[in-house]
């Protein structure tokens, strides 16, 4: 379990700046935001699911930095202990990781070069099937090489 104090990167009076892998996922970042937005004190509250940072504005009359800390603490309880991943989703299944993974990639990345030279090659010396086979490789490691990049596209 992680120590709120590890995650603070800011805290100076009327601010502080959390970051924590957890903050990446997006259901989670709204319940923090909810929860330190309904503080008596907060005056404000900012997610960034992107970096997974919680940024909490506060007036601190109202609330001290060692009640603040102290609340904090009592939270962490609640944070996971998985990893999250880039995406703010659990880690993927093993199946779709190997698939997608970087090895993966390079691999069919490779293997649609070179299935495109064997049914170009195929087909300009009239070696059907050849040309028939390399097209059904290139055609299945471009789907895969879709749904790896399919981010890029959208």
């Amino acid at each position: 379990m992680s120590s709120v104090s590890d995650c603070i990167v800011s805290f100076v009076d009327g601010r502080v700046r959390l970051r924590h892998d957890a903050l990446k996922n997006p259901e989670f970042a709204a319940v923090a935001e909810s929860a330190a937005g309904g503080l008596d004190g907060v005056t404000g509250v900012r997610v960034n699911p992107v970096t997974g940072s919680l940024l909490v504005f506060y007036d601190p009359e109202k609330l001290s930095r060692e009640h603040l800390a102290a609340l904090a603490e009592q939270w962490s309880a609640f944070l996971p202990e998985e990893n999250v991943s880039k995406n703010g989703r659990s880690p993927e299944c093993g199946c779709v990781s190997a698939l997608l993974g970087k090895k993966a990639v390079r691999l069919v990345d490779r293997a649609l070069l070179v299935s495109l030279l064997a049914s170009l090659a195929g087909a300009a010396a009239g070696m059907g099937t050849l040309h028939r086979v390399a097209g059904a490789v290139f055609a299945l490691a471009s789907v895969q090489h879709v749904a790896a990049h399919r981010r890029a596209l959208w």
